[in-house]
């Protein structure tokens, strides 16, 4: 804030003139800085989103490998070349089902919601 008051001081014997062009540069430039600012938020928000649908597809995938049965030993038996799946962590529990794919468009979000609601009224009618 000391600056702008400097820069004041500084101006208070310029022309009007003067003070509005001083004014439009320094408009112009907090501006720039605004508009710069913004795009590599979206730019860096963008990447992260892409990220994110790489990660959750990976999941998805590791989720869906049919898992070996295991033998006797309690070891699943292992072919020449082929990947061993480690055993599940104890206290896991089950593996989450993979996820819903997201809808394409808002509207479609909202009509799911509404025939979910639906069906939801309509079993709660049924039962009282």
């Amino acid at each position: 804030m000391s600056d702008f008051i400097k820069l004041m001081e500084a101006m208070s014997g310029d022309t009007i003139d003067d003070k509005i062009k001083t004014f439009s540069d320094a408009l112009d430039k907090i501006t720039q800085f605004s508009v710069n600012s913004i795009d590599q938020m979206t730019k860096r928000v963008q990447k992260v989103n892409q990220l994110l649908d790489a990660l959750e597809k990976r999941l998805v995938q590791v989720e869906q490998r049919p898992r070996a049965p295991a033998n006797a030993g309690g070891t699943a038996p292992s072919a020449p070349g082929a990947l061993e799946v480690p055993p599940p962590m104890p206290g896991a529990g089950t593996p989450t089902p993979p996820p819903e794919p997201r809808p394409a468009n808002p509207m479609s979000a909202r009509s799911a919601l509404q025939n979910e609601l639906k069906n939801l009224f309509a079993k709660k009618k049924q039962l009282g």
